[in-house]
């Protein structure tokens, strides 16, 4: 309610402003009001009242032209001038009956539009000015001099706007009165108006309002008229001027006041509404919260066993990011950020962009599976941060970045192609974990290079889980599910585009592309060319896979490991879903062609000198598996653990044996 009344109160003075501080731009000092003022007091002389106050106002607007070639006033301006000179006539004597009758802002104005010519230039360019400057240009001395300038006058009105009404006649006349006088030194122009409007007495245009004593009654009987800023501007006597100026100031002061009040009050009025704003976007953000992930689902969090979640704190999570500064990636809900708490631990800050029903929904549905999934390599989510309208989530942080800040990014010194072999694995594993051992199964829906990061030991983990989606029924079996197309170009599964159906095998398809960008170290997408469709024809010739190959690691490649990682990328992007492997067949051929990798692939070369090690390259004999199977079941090395699961690697394998209606491998991919 203050409000609204603030602003009435507003729009009020706002309205008023105009007319207390803007001052007319048209010079009447020279005319004699109190001859106007004797003549309009005389009933029977209306015409001639008429025409004097038109005398005065088109002489001041001629002066006006002279400086400005401009035909009166701005629109701004015209209701100030009108209302002044209104007010001064009025304090002279003149009635406001006679100025109304004279049609004073009407048939008199102080702004002249002849038929769209408002400016000196436009009017005497007009066609046949010509005649009426060469009649009325000279002295003006006797009557048949003016009267062929009137004639003039009236031809030249006749041509140009023919028969119209008086409004817009007097206004096109007094127009080239004005276009023409501007042209004049002053005497001349009272001349020129003496003629043109027929004045009688040329005392109307000399300042002498206080010189007769018709003017010293009517100033003695009107104590307005002593103090009254027009009559200062109209000509007032020496000895009256500084006491008004004393006077002036008051006006003065009082619009300086008003113009601070009115400042404060719309800083005022301002401030008041971004806070109304503020709150209900608040309260927006505050309902599609508790709609998406209700305060008890938080609270469950807080909650539950020492392994779930924290909840920082806002001013935690900023002051440990100095204030959002150090930006480690960004993606399409947030921005990521290095933090650095007080407990002297490390961590990755992901803070959600402004906060939508899309991103709301990520959040939640991050939150909610990053609390029911464990696995080493999948990226462990530590705690999050909900305050008003900040959405933060504090993951576990990944000193060595992105498997793609590795493989693109320049000056970096590129992963052996054991490494990249390894860290093929390490993703499988996550994919193995979520498409059988969650309950329901998920797809991932967006791995990618930047999306696989590597820790300080450059195990590689699988992070954002925004996109994941649920299988249908909780079956391992993924049922086709429509859902809105997500995900990144150039790792987007074909059939899920065209037919919006996900399924597992859209992960599969984002796998091969990972695989191929490992061997290649290309991007996905790579002046403008997709990476799948541009290594076909290498990979349609034996002689041509070498020309795949990242040129870093050409050298150190194992051809028949090459060969068999390239089956699989071809498998894995077939055009349909159903033809495509699953992962646990994925994680199975990675095993069987990458034994020295599996076989401890961080471990030192000197391995190779044992007879096992030196028949890794050659096949798969007997006694590799024997010492593989041991060290899987005996080494303390994560890494050489086959399997992601929970499960052993041999209960993965006895799995992939049992799996029903799974695609058969392609001929050029050993039998197993």
């Amino acid at each position: 309610m203050a409000v609204s009344a603030a602003s009435v109160f507003l729009v009020s003075l706002a309205l008023q402003l105009p007319l207390i501080v803007a001052e007319c731009a048209l010079n009447l000092s020279k005319s004699n009001f109190t001859l106007v003022a004797s003549v309009c007091s005389n009933k029977d002389e209306r015409a001639k009242c008429c025409r004097y106050i038109n005398a005065c106002i088109a002489i001041s607007v001629a002066s006006y032209a002279n400086k400005t070639a401009s035909l009166g006033v701005d629109s701004d301006s015209t209701t100030v001038c009108l209302q002044s000179i209104a007010q001064t006539l009025e304090q002279f004597g003149v009635s406001r009956n006679a100025t109304t009758f004279c049609g004073l802002g009407t048939k008199i104005t102080v702004k002249y539009d002849c038929a769209g010519r408002t400016t000196v230039t436009q009017m005497l360019q007009s066609p046949g000015f010509g005649d009426v400057s060469q009649n009325c240009g000279g002295p003006i001395t006797a009557d048949t001099n003016c009267r062929k300038c009137v004639n003039a006058e009236i031809v030249y009105l006749h041509h140009l706007i023919g028969p119209v009404d008086n409004v817009t006649l007097s206004t096109c006349r007094d127009a080239a009165f004005a276009a023409l006088g501007s042209q004049l030194d002053y005497s001349s122009m009272t001349k020129f108006a003496n003629c043109f409007f027929g004045i009688e007495d040329p005392s109307i245009f000399s300042a002498s309002n206080t010189s007769q004593s018709h003017s010293a009654s009517n100033a003695s009987s009107n104590p307005h008229v002593a103090a009254s800023p027009s009559q200062l501007m109209l000509g007032m006597p020496l000895n009256q001027k500084h006491h008004s100026y004393r006077l002036s100031l008051v006006p003065i002061i009082g619009v300086a006041v008003t113009i601070m009040a009115i400042f404060i009050l719309v800083v005022l009025l301002y401030l008041i509404r971004r806070k109304r704003k503020e709150l209900e976007v608040s309260k927006d953000i505050d309902r599609v919260s508790s709609r998406s992930f209700p305060p008890h689902s938080i609270k469950k969090l807080q909650e539950g066993p020492a392994f779930m979640f924290r909840k920082f704190s806002y001013k935690e999570t900023k002051k440990a990011t100095d204030n959002f500064s150090t930006i480690i990636g960004e993606g399409g809900f947030g921005t990521v950020y290095k933090a650095q708490f007080s407990n002297d631990s490390t961590a990755a800050v992901k803070r959600m962009n402004r906060v939508s029903e899309q991103g709301e929904d990520e959040f939640c549905r991050e939150i909610e599976l990053l609390a029911r999934l464990h696995h080493r390599h999948l990226v462990a989510l530590k705690g999050f941060c909900v305050e008003k309208h900040e959405r933060i989530l504090v993951y576990e942080y990944m000193v060595n970045g992105s498997l793609k800040d590795h493989l693109h990014a320049p000056g970096r010194t590129p992963l052996s192609w054991r490494m990249r072999i390894q860290i093929a694995i390490d993703v499988a594993n996550a994919l193995e974990y979520l498409h059988f051992y969650c309950n329901p199964p998920l797809c991932h829906r967006d791995i990618k290079s930047s999306n696989i990061l590597l820790d300080e030991n450059l195990v590689a983990k699988v992070a954002d889980f925004g996109l994941v989606h649920a299988s249908k029924n909780g079956s391992i079996c993924f049922e086709p599910v429509n859902t809105d197309i997500r995900g990144t170009p150039g790792y987007m599964d074909p059939e899920y585009i065209v037919s919006q159906e996900l399924t597992e095998k859209s992960d599969i398809y984002s796998y091969g592309v990972l695989l191929l960008e490992l061997v290649t170290a290309r991007r996905a997408i790579q002046d403008g060319k997709n990476l799948v469709e541009w290594s076909r024809p290498y990979m349609a010739s034996d002689s041509r896979i070498i020309e795949l190959v990242d040129p870093a690691i050409q050298e150190s490649i194992d051809f028949g490991q090459l060969k068999a990682i390239l089956n699989i990328v071809q498998w894995c992007t077939k055009h349909e879903g159903r033809a495509r492997p699953s992962i646990k067949q994925i994680l199975r051929l990675l095993y069987e062609s990458s034994e020295p990798v599996n076989s401890g692939s961080l471990v030192d070369d000197e391995l190779d000198g044992s007879s096992e090690g030196r028949g890794r390259g050659r096949g798969r004999a007997s006694k590799v598996k024997m010492q593989r199977n041991e060290m899987v079941s005996q080494s303390g090395d994560v890494r050489a653990l086959a399997s992601s699961s929970s499960t052993s690697w041999s209960y993965c394998s006895r799995s992939f044996l049992l799996e029903s209606g799974s695609p058969q491998s392609p001929p050029n991919i050993p039998s197993l």
